[in-house]
């Protein structure tokens, strides 16, 4: 017997136990998510699938893992992607932006001068446990460089100053 069992990345990154419902006799099993499980993995609960049609004991329930997207974070492997957007002047100059982590925490990030769009900073741990007991992986933050739809005419002007300067 084979079951679908959808999890998120928190599961993921944590490692989780469910209570799944069998059949129609309402049977409930706990099931351990061991930390750093990726999608399409199974587990197997020994004696917890259908019953023999001759009169033998139970079969075994497998559980085929299906990890649900995230509304913030791509997985890679252990590791995880966060974009974030900054507007132009912030890629020239350099800034600090905030950024998310799985855990709800919020990291201060520096961005350094000159960064380029579609560049990734590396915040190294932060990312998924490679397996039960691996090491994490990194949290990449994908940086994209904002372009307005419209500009003031003020800020037209000032963009077109640093055209004319070879910006």
């Amino acid at each position: 017997m084979s079951l679908e069992l959808p999890i998120t990345l928190n599961d993921v990154l944590t490692g989780s136990e469910k209570t799944i419902s069998l059949g129609r006799g309402g049977e409930k099993v706990s099931v351990k998510i061991p930390a750093g499980i990726e999608t399409g993995k199974k587990l197997r609960i020994t004696g917890k699938g259908g019953i023999s049609p001759t009169g033998g004991s139970r079969g075994d329930l497998y559980l085929l893992i299906k990890v649900k997207r995230h509304s913030t974070f791509e997985r890679d492997g252990s590791n995880l992607i966060v974009e974030k957007q900054i507007p132009f002047s912030a890629a020239v100059l350099g800034t600090t932006i905030s950024v998310p982590t799985l855990e709800g925490k919020n990291m201060k990030v520096k961005v350094p001068p000159g960064f380029q769009s579609n560049g990734k900073l590396r915040l190294k741990g932060l990312g998924l446990p490679d397996g039960p007991k691996g090491p994490n992986g990194d949290l990449y933050v994908k940086i994209s460089i904002e372009v307005p739809r419209a500009v003031t005419r003020g800020q037209e002007k000032v963009i077109q100053d640093l055209a004319e300067a070879g910006l």
